[in-house]
């Protein structure tokens, strides 16, 4: 549960959540799972699961891994 929100904090989350918005449509994922993708590594910055950059590289490792599953070159 999310119990207080600085403005640092949400600017990170707000970095992880293009970040990896950015990663998942240069890896031709379709729109949902780019909003998805951003969601989680946002989430995980503002329950502080996570860094900002261990969010980040958390969601591209899942997306590569989905991408093999589906058969792509990740």
């Amino acid at each position: 549960m999310i119990a207080a929100i600085t403005y640092p904090l949400a600017q990170r989350a707000a970095v992880a959540a293009k970040a990896a918005a950015t990663a998942a449509t240069g890896m031709g994922f379709d729109p949902n799972l780019v909003a998805a993708a951003a969601d989680v590594a946002a989430r995980a910055v503002l329950e502080r699961r996570a860094s900002a950059g261990r969010a980040i590289a958390d969601v591209r490792k899942n997306l590569r891994r989905m991408m093999r599953a589906q058969g792509g070159a990740a």
